[in-house]
């Protein structure tokens, strides 16, 4: 069983309160920072967003790391999305339509999108983008390629918008503030590996050991994201957590969805109850997290539902969409938190996201699997107080 894990907010210790509250400190620091650089761009955005957009007002942070996700996607990605052919990446797009569509083709589907992955989008990534072309075209090329390699389903919604918004601008302005935002990303991923870093330390083992060998695995591209990446979903997930509290508070029904790498090795034994989506804990296994968490939150008056993966997500969601009523809380691995964050935050659910711990889940990250964990008291403050007997 490993014990090497590719990130690990405990960082040795036996919790992760240490994380949470370095975490807080520097997600200030980094939403001031943008705005010190980017307020006059920012308040754009915010009057584009109210005044063009069809979605729900998002704060002002989310603003912020937003716009932090465009310069990750222009430094890590723009140079890949130059270098890979059109004929690729149309048809990486269409493979990625056909999987949804079809589960007797999807094992197929999915062999041929690990071999484009390989052979052809994984070994451009990270090389420096070149110049050329106007805001517009770049951010178009850039937002179609990383929608034709299907990781980037919400992101790539976040980032149309911001295209949509450049393009509302003066190419040269436009430009300038694509080269801020590049700018703004490299700081922040010095300054995150700083402060931040001690927790993602497998992170470089797992890309130079087991992801290296990977051979033909479709998820090559999500396993091989890079410290700054992660570091990124940290920080995001935080500020979003912030932006929709007031929301979740006034839900006075709350769920919290756990991923079932939760049970690890127990899953072989797992006595859950399915009822259609729904898997519920039957408490089983006294020694599983997943049953002592349901404990916990029974105290909240909260429901526990296990999520079999994170593709099945979306049909998750579905029943609570729109619902005021509801709070819905999800704990998932640091590359699933943000995206699920903008999924339940675009579906007009009330939530809250708490990362694991540690991954550990056979499909990405262990090749036996290992039962991954979280901060239960974390959850605990997150989703409320305990409810009192009343006379």
């Amino acid at each position: 069983m490993s014990t090497n894990h590719v990130y690990d907010l405990r960082r040795g210790n036996h919790h992760s309160d240490g994380f949470y509250a370095e975490l807080n400190q520097f997600a200030d620091e980094v939403v001031a920072g943008i705005e010190r650089r980017a307020s006059p761009l920012l308040d754009g955005y915010s009057q584009h967003v109210k005044d063009s957009l069809d979605e729900p007002e998002r704060s002002r942070g989310e603003h912020t790391t937003e716009f932090l996700m465009l310069g990750m996607a222009l430094r890590r990605y723009e140079g890949a999305a130059q270098t890979t052919p059109k004929l690729i990446v149309e048809l990486a797009r269409e493979l990625f339509w056909l999987r949804s569509r079809s589960a007797l083709l999807k094992p197929l589907v999915d062999w041929v999108r690990a071999g484009i992955a390989k052979l052809v989008l994984v070994p451009h990534i990270g090389r420096a983008s070149k110049s050329g072309g106007t805001a517009v075209q770049r951010m178009t090329a850039l937002v179609e390629w990383l929608k034709a390699t299907g990781e980037f389903e919400q992101e790539v919604m976040r980032l149309s918008n911001w295209r949509s918004y450049l393009a509302g601008l003066k190419p040269d302005k436009a430009a300038h503030w694509m080269g801020v935002a590049t700018e703004i990303f490299a700081q922040f991923e010095l300054k995150a590996e700083t402060v931040l870093g001690s927790y993602t330390r497998g992170v470089e083992n797992f890309l130079a050991g087991e992801h290296a060998h990977l051979r033909w695995r479709e998820d090559a591209l999500f396993c091989g994201r890079r410290p700054a990446e992660y570091h990124l979903n940290m920080v995001a997930q935080e500020v979003m957590n912030r932006g929709l509290r007031a929301d979740f508070e006034k839900a006075p029904n709350k769920v919290v969805l756990l991923p079932r790498c939760m049970r690890g090795a127990r899953g072989g034994t797992c006595k859950a109850k399915v009822n259609g989506l729904d898997m519920t804990c039957t408490g089983c296994d006294p020694a599983c997290d997943v049953n002592r968490i349901t404990e916990r939150m029974k105290l909240l008056g909260a429901k526990v539902y296990m999520v079999p993966h994170s593709s099945g997500f979306s049909r998750w969601l579905k029943r609570w969409e729109e619902q005021k009523d509801t709070g819905v809380t999800a704990v998932a691995c640091l590359l699933n938190i943000l995206p699920g964050g903008y999924e339940m935050r675009a579906r007009g659910i009330a939530s809250q996201c708490v990362p694991l711990d540690f991954p550990g889940c056979r499909k990405h990250w262990d090749r036996i699997g290992i039962p991954t964990a979280v901060n239960v008291e974390r959850l605990v403050q997150i989703v409320g107080q305990p409810i009192t007997n009343q006379a």
